[in-house]
């Protein structure tokens, strides 16, 4: 165990290391150290380059690693902006969700022509990973700027949406009568009256939780902070919520605080060192033996995910009051897609559907990582590129309608 995890560790600060170097993001190189390097490496005259294995000690520091990513984000913002914003989060998630589920809807029909396969694809490619988004705002340091706060609102919407469709799916899949629908409406019902009660008592828990910190000394503060934030994932998965949820929940009341400041600096390094695992880890999982079969589709859905989100980002921005540049930047954070698209695919195999599925998840997922961190540095190109055609739009119309045209 000692020697994976010291391994684990080692490649974790190599990819970091190269990153930094070449001024890239060190997410995809964690995810392609875990491919090549993990259980399913390939194979060169007889020697297995595999030199990390799965494991329930990685598969831990991996979950840690999620929560306080959700966690740390959580506690830049507070519950109270979200619910005072809270109209324009129902606007904006509302917009890019419902935008996305229809484009990922219509490339499924497209390609295989099944409406179950089609709700499959679209579970795949509608929802941004929280975890990549967390981490590239991170990186990108732009926590700070007053777009990410809609972008955290929408985080939180897709989570909630996700939830309501793989119930919705599952049963969908299973159903044999129309009373196999009754646990999936029962298990809506129960997360969003969760949901609700954490919203609507979410200030009022962050003063009992301040009276609980406040004046403690750092050590009872991490421990006491910690097994809140495990406390938080083991409700929320009991509420059918996605435990990043909890511990974003749980982040969102700590921001109401006193203690808000001093938990960022506490948990930021246990972001990083964990935050790194869970990268690799996720790699480990892909088997890219399986990539040759689904090229097609995934170049068509990573193609149009990308242009969909764009459309779908801008549209919900301004809708929400967000203009130029910061519409960009909205559009530009979300494209990345994780764990939730390798979930939707594993129900759906689990259930009999064949057509590639999983390796399709884990290749897209692979792709819109690669190509997320360079969207979301090049935001202002993409800013400027849409005001340059805006400008050749407007020529072309006053010519059009010019005397002399």
């Amino acid at each position: 165990m000692l020697v994976n995890l010291s391994i684990i560790f080692l490649l974790a600060s190599l990819a970091i290391l190269i990153a930094k170097k070449i001024k890239y993001c060190s997410i995809p190189l964690l995810i392609l150290l875990g491919i090549f390097l993990g259980p399913n490496a390939p194979q060169f005259w007889g020697t297995n380059l595999s030199l990390i294995q799965n494991s329930e000690s990685v598969e831990l520091l991996s979950r840690l690693g999620v929560l306080f990513l959700l966690f740390y984000l959580g506690l830049e913002f507070s519950i109270s902006g979200v619910v005072r914003n809270s109209k324009t989060i129902i606007k904006g998630g509302s917009i890019y969700t419902g935008l996305n589920f229809l484009r990922g809807l219509a490339l499924g029909w497209f390609f295989f022509h099944s409406w179950p396969f089609a709700l499959a694809v679209a579970g795949i490619t509608t929802v941004s990973s929280s975890a990549i988004v967390t981490r590239l705002l991170v990186e990108a340091k732009r926590t700070a700027n007053p777009e990410t706060e809609l972008i955290l609102g929408i985080m939180v919407y897709e989570d909630i949406f996700m939830v309501f469709f793989l119930s919705v799916f599952s049963a969908y899949l299973t159903a044999q009568s129309s009373s196999a629908w009754l646990p999936a409406v029962a298990g809506g019902l129960i997360t969003l009256a969760f949901l609700g009660a954490i919203f609507f008592l979410g200030q009022r828990l962050g003063i009992c939780f301040d009276r609980l910190l406040n004046k403690q000394s750092a050590e009872a503060l991490v421990v006491v902070a910690f097994t809140f934030l495990l406390a938080s994932a083991v409700l929320a998965e009991a509420a059918r919520l996605s435990e990043t949820v909890g511990a974003l929940l749980l982040g969102l009341i700590l921001a109401e605080t006193s203690q808000a400041k001093k938990l960022v600096q506490m948990f930021t390094p246990f972001r990083d060192l964990f935050g790194a695992v869970f990268f690799l880890s996720f790699g480990m999982q892909i088997d890219y033996r399986y990539f040759l079969t689904v090229v097609d589709i995934t170049a068509w859905a990573a193609g149009l995910t990308i242009a969909g989100n764009l459309l779908a980002g801008v549209l919900s921005a301004w809708a929400c009051g967000y203009r130029g540049a910061a519409a960009v930047n909205i559009a530009g954070a979300m494209i990345a897609r994780g764990e939730f698209a390798i979930i939707v695919a594993g129900l759906a195999a689990s259930a009999g559907m064949a057509g590639g599925l999983q390796p399709f998840a884990a290749l897209y997922v692979l792709v819109l990582a690669l190509v997320s961190p360079v969207l979301m540095k090049r935001s202002r190109a993409l800013y400027n590129f849409f005001l340059r055609l805006r400008k050749i739009a407007v020529k072309t119309q006053e010519r059009e309608i010019s005397p002399g045209a």
